[in-house]
């Protein structure tokens, strides 16, 4: 165990490092914190406990919201995980930072989180146990150790030979089960990283679809179940269908809440490595967040990566640093995927790209400051749809089409509509204001792209090794 004390190095926040000045004028700068950012695949805020769900799913996620700070509205930037991932990586909306299609890769370009705080002599290490995390799309860049947590593909398949130009299914991995191996994959990295803070990124699989359930877990949500549903090869599972028995749509749910127990247990174990490694919970900053939500039928799909309704872009978003983020507290504000960069950056000492479209996020936090207002720019630029809305605290509204037919203007007022059932036209002049606005954002946008030259690369595979990738289960129809 590490017993030993914190070495004070480097300069903390200069906004802290002056208040800490004037009360204790003789005492050396407190180390910086450790971080820790976990984002947990396909999550719902609305079915966890800290977000008023009532079934058991997330006790440890709850703890670490009553010890934080919980977002109440905070929103992706998209509903499918490798774009939305690049955004947290980088700060950026996705028409800026390039990565809204399949088969496509950071460019080197962009300075990642992880880039940013390596910079300022951070240790920095990613776990990843789903396929669009792979480091041949290049959201690896920065971290020292970047480690598979997820069922390997062959051994005669390099990374980069992973990458599909178009079509990527990823059927082994809906199986899978990752939170334990990667329980394990941190734990090993851990012995072997040194006394320097670290950042550390993990991503949790497990509550993404194929639901499975677990020994004395799906008893808590729904133990007398009788049904014969089965939900594997959800997506294509016919059984699992907008007119399906509402019993066996709340088994469904209850699966799903399952596998967020799952994993909210393996997120204890987790927190109580990484807080050994930290020397306490107060030297860790903990985040915990969601790439998308999920879809079970609220407008007539399920899974995600089919639309931009609330279901699959809000995520949780809970944040925890004693000390400095006071406990229990709720930020109303909406906020975003891209404002972790800016603010975890700030935390680390590490300055902030000017380019960046997030915004920190701290003095909201831990000094009740306020912050601009920014809305969330949501992006799908994944065929066959082609959809951009602008989302503020009160209102929806965007464009958007379907396999190349014209698009269509419409906007939600989510104040008095929160389901987004009665849809406004095009003609409605709050519509048009903000459409104004959505296109304003996709313009400076795409102008961030070109100016850093970053648009993403794009790697074809031979039709030897698409025909050995489709054997594998990983060529189909993105999901």
């Amino acid at each position: 165990m590490n017993t030993s004390l914190p070495r004070v190095r480097g300069l903390a926040l200069a906004a802290l490092a002056a208040v800490l000045a004037n009360a204790c004028e003789h005492q050396d700068a407190p180390e910086r914190p450790s971080i820790v950012l976990i984002s947990i695949d396909s999550l719902r805020p609305d079915h966890l406990g800290c977000y008023g769900y009532a079934p058991p799913t997330s006790p440890t996620i709850d703890a670490v919201a009553a010890e934080g700070v919980r977002f109440e509205t905070a929103l992706s930037t998209t509903s499918w995980t490798l774009p939305s991932h690049a955004a947290m990586f980088t700060g950026l909306f996705d028409s800026a930072h390039g990565l809204f299609e399949n088969g496509l890769a950071l460019s080197p370009e962009h300075q990642t989180l992880a880039e940013l705080l390596k910079s300022e002599g951070y240790q920095t290490a990613g776990f990843f146990g789903g396929p669009y995390l792979h480091p041949t799309y290049g959201l690896d860049q920065g971290f020292e150790y970047y480690q598979s947590c997820m069922t390997q593909l062959a051994d005669d398949l390099t990374p980069e030979q992973i990458r599909d130009s178009s079509r990527a299914h990823f059927g082994p991995s809906h199986r899978d089960i990752t939170s334990p191996r990667t329980v394990d994959e941190v734990r090993k990295w851990l012995t072997g990283a040194d006394d320097r803070p670290f950042f550390a990124f993990v991503h949790l699989w497990d509550v993404h679809y194929d639901y499975i359930p677990h020994k004395g877990l799906i008893e808590l949500f729904d133990a007398d179940y009788q049904g014969g549903l089965k939900t594997q090869g959800y997506m294509a599972n016919e059984g699992v269908n907008p007119g399906m028995d509402p019993r066996d749509l709340a088994h469904v749910l209850a699966l799903y809440d399952n596998e967020i127990r799952f994993t909210d247990d393996h997120i204890k174990e987790l927190l109580e490595l990484l807080e050994w490694k930290a020397d306490g919970k107060e030297n860790l900053i903990v985040v915990i967040t969601a790439d998308h939500g999920e879809e079970f039928f609220e407008h007539g799909n399920k899974g995600h990566q089919h639309g931009l309704f609330d279901e699959v872009v809000k995520v949780p978003m809970v944040l925890r640093w004693p000390g400095h983020a006071p406990a229990g507290k709720v930020v109303g504000e909406q906020v975003r995927l891209i404002d972790l960069l800016p603010t975890l950056a700030s935390a680390g000492g590490a300055p902030t790209p000017a380019h960046v479209q997030g915004r920190d996020l701290l003095p909201l936090v831990a000094a009740d400051q306020p912050v601009p207002k920014e809305p969330a720019l949501l992006e799908l630029l994944v065929a066959p749809y082609q959809a951009r809305l602008l989302r503020t605290e009160s209102f929806k509204a965007g464009q958007a089409s379907f396999a190349g037919r014209p698009g269509v203007d419409f906007g939600y007022r989510l104040d008095s509509d929160a389901g987004e059932h009665a849809m406004l036209g095009g003609d409605d002049s709050d519509v048009k204001r903000a459409l104004d606005g959505m296109h304003r954002l996709v313009r400076g946008s795409q102008a961030i792209n070109r100016e850093l030259g970053a648009g993403p690369t794009r790697v074809k595979v031979d039709p030897a090794l698409e025909k050995r990738l489709g054997e594998l289960g990983y060529v189909d129809a993105a999901k």
